[in-house]
């Protein structure tokens, strides 16, 4: 009997094995005979050809297309010899009709972009030969042969088919398409999910708790299933086809439930019939239905259209004798996780009574085939432990490469991104007595970013309060105040809040993580939360520590401006930019007015007082391109970028003025009023480099000391002795 070749289900589709040709370079006869003809000019275009070459024509077009029409229904027809028969065949056409119908170019030019597209660069290679043979065969033999004119569709379909055979290799093309709805990518991506979910070989990992941020979810479980569903494909037909022919059987069949369980689908065939019904059908339909936990087992002899039906036969004529399993979907036998089961299938012809040896076989055919698929379980949860772990250990890498508090704060985000889907991801840092929003992503939370809320207001101050993860169960109770009572976020279902506390257990502040959907977070996904969480905390922690070790060397400890050091480099920077924007820059130097008298009648920690105070107030009245410092004792110095003498000296002005109005409570009865003297000197006009600038600016200093003090000074050039 004639074989039907195995359906194509929406993952994959191999050829039925089938008995092989006896003369397997039987088909490439009338290709090369073909070829031969037309290269030796005997097929001449656009003329009437000789009735004897007409005739051999005809004969061998007629005879390559049927022997391909056979070998490709067998599914047995090799790459090679498919394509030289395509592209000689209607090459011979279009030379024999082409005189009346030029268009027929269009014929092999098709047959090559297909071929192009299709098979490998091996036998596009072996074609494009032949095809040049045919073409300039006859021009080198001085025949008649086709114009360029007339054949320029082929080389033009040639690119078509090469431009489709190396898009799909993009990667945006990939991206794209594997995105979009209605395209075959997306159509191959959704039956390769329905079948692994069918299959169960999206399983859980057993030791690792399992990706929050699926495969799937990103598109890469299709990718990262598809060789683990090949091979389970090609063992399946492969050994049902052995199970066909070995026991003499009509069809075997693999019926697979639906995720839900509402349908049955044919997923593997073999069959020497051709009405075959692709379905699916409903669950329960026919013989399947008597499949239950009591009866894992139905034979039937003699059926006819009487009986219960077969499935996934179109028609149903007299059968000799049917067998269904239910396949067993773990190694040892036992039930499926989901209790959903594959069925095995068998009919034949024959109504004699399947035997004791062919249930044997056929039982441990289908525990084999139960294997099959708990074997693909178990390698994909093996391939997908591996790959969290790498893309944990990516995220916590770039973690660990943070230095600085917010370079660890957005790796936070992304380490954090790259597991979950979250809708929300913030970090909020304690400061004092509250907590301040330090970096956040998700809707609604941009506002609220650098913004301080209490420790007594909602449930992540909570949390930094009793360093405990809320809420219980990873579920929003709604409407609880997440950050404060003011805003609240009514769309989230789901909602984890990490405490970060340092080694000491001191608080350091909170990992907000938050989705939309209900029931996100179960234990193996708040586990990998907390290993992120506990990395978070020591990187934050480690962070704070480096920059409170730069800040102390760039930085006045006492009145926290920049120090000597810092001054001079920042006032290097500030010149040389200065020198390329050819822009003015003003440089202040001021002196605390009897500075000693203040520190030797109220002592040291008073004078400390009044070095802060004037360090607030020049700090809050220089904008924030400026650079302000202590230069050293009662001294500070600040350079006010692109700004000539007259904006220097009202600057200097203010300054003055509001040291002037301090009235700061001392020991003694008076309150104390300290007064400043400050000198000033600009580039380009007093001096274009640093130490004559800063001398000058001292020289202005001094001569406001010398008139009196209290007062500004601008350097002129009579000041100089």
């Amino acid at each position: 009997m004639k074989k039907t070749p195995l359906p194509k289900n929406p993952v994959t589709s191999q050829p039925q094995m089938g008995d092989k040709s006896r003369w397997p370079w039987l088909g490439s006869l009338p290709a090369l005979a073909g070829a031969a003809l037309i290269a030796a000019g005997l097929v001449p275009p656009h003329a009437t050809t000789a009735p004897p070459v007409l005739a051999v024509a005809g004969i061998l077009t007629i005879a390559g297309l049927r022997y391909l029409r056979q070998r490709w229904l067998a599914r047995t027809v090799p790459p090679l010899e498919e394509a030289l028969l395509a592209v000689v065949m209607t090459w011979l056409i279009f030379l024999v009709g082409g005189w009346t119908n030029p268009a027929l170019i269009l014929l092999p030019g098709m047959a090559l972009a297909h071929i192009a597209f299709r098979q490998s660069w091996r036998v596009l290679a072996v074609v494009g030969v032949t095809i040049a043979a045919m073409a300039f065969g006859p021009l080198v033999l001085g025949q008649a042969a086709p114009s360029l004119a007339a054949t320029r569709a082929v080389p033009l379909l040639l690119a078509v088919g090469l431009f489709l055979r190396l898009l799909p290799t993009t990667r945006r093309y990939r991206q794209e398409t594997a995105e979009k709805p209605g395209t075959l990518a997306a159509t191959l991506s959704r039956g390769r999910h329905e079948l692994v979910r069918e299959l169960g070989i999206t399983a859980k990992p057993a030791s690792l708790p399992e990706t929050i941020h699926t495969l799937d979810a990103r598109n890469d479980g299709v990718n990262f299933s598809r060789q683990t569903l090949g091979r389970l494909n090609t063992s399946f037909e492969l050994q049902l086809e052995m199970i066909r022919q070995s026991l003499a059987l009509t069809t075997v069949a693999v019926l697979w439930p639906s995720p839900n369980g509402q349908e049955l689908r044919l997923r593997w065939l073999a069959s020497t019939r051709e009405d075959i019904d692709r379905g699916p059908y409903p669950a329960g339909r026919g013989i399947t239905g008597a499949i239950s936990d009591d009866h894992p087992e139905i034979e039937l002899q003699l059926v006819n259209p009487a009986h219960p039906d077969i499935p996934y036969y179109q028609n149903q004529p007299e059968i000799g004798a049917v067998l269904v399993l239910r396949l067993p979907t773990e190694a040892e036998g036992g039930p499926s996780e989901d209790h959903r089961h594959g069925l095995l299938c068998v009919d034949r012809e024959s109504s004699e009574p399947w035997s004791d040896r062919e249930r044997t076989i056929l039982r441990l055919a289908a525990q084999k085939l139960g294997l099959e698929v708990e074997t693909s379980r178990l390698l994909l949860s093996l391939d997908r432990d591996r790959t969290a772990i790498h893309q944990l250990s990516l995220a916590l890498r770039e973690l660990n490469s943070g230095v600085t508090v917010a370079a660890v704060l957005a790796a936070t985000i992304k380490a954090v991104k790259s597991q979950v889907p979250a809708d929300l991801v913030a970090v909020s840092l304690r400061e004092g007595d509250g907590h301040r929003l330090a970096i956040a992503e998700g809707k609604n939370v941009v506002d609220l970013i650098d913004k301080r809320f209490p420790l007594a207001h909602g449930l992540v101050g909570q949390a930094i309060r009793i360093g405990t993860i809320l809420p219980a169960g990873g579920r929003y109770p709604k409407p609880a105040p997440i950050f404060s009572p003011e805003r609240t976020f009514s769309e989230f279902g789901s909602l984890l809040i990490f405490p970060l506390r340092t080694e000491e257990n001191e608080p350091l502040g909170a990992l907000v993580v938050a989705g939309n959907a209900s029931g996100l977070f179960t234990k193996g996904r708040q586990d990998i939360l907390e290993l992120i969480t506990t990395q978070v905390a020591i990187k934050i922690e480690l962070a704070q520590a480096h920059e409170r070790l730069g800040r102390l060397a760039t930085t006045d400890g006492l009145t926290e401006l920049a120090n000597h050091r810092a001054f001079q480099h920042g006032f290097e920077v500030m010149l040389q930019r200065a020198r390329r924007n050819r822009t003015p820059l003003c440089l202040l130097m001021g002196d605390l007015d009897l500075f000693k008298q203040i520190n030797d009648a109220h002592g040291h920690p008073f004078g400390d007082l009044v070095l802060r105070e004037t360090a607030r107030i020049i700090k809050e009245t220089v904008r924030n391109v400026d650079l302000a410092a202590r230069y050293g004792g009662e001294e500070f110095a600040v350079v006010l970028e692109n700004c000539d003498a007259t904006g220097g000296h009202q600057l200097a002005e203010r300054i003055r003025e509001r040291i002037g109005s301090l009235a700061l409570e001392s020991d003694s009865e008076e309150p104390v009023q300290p007064t400043i003297s400050i000198g000033l000197a600009v580039f380009p006009e007093d001096g274009k480099a640093k130490d004559l600038l800063i001398e000058r600016a001292d020289q202005a200093l001094y001569r406001a000391k010398h008139r009196g003090r209290n007062r500004t000074v601008i350097w002129l050039a009579s000041d100089e002795d």
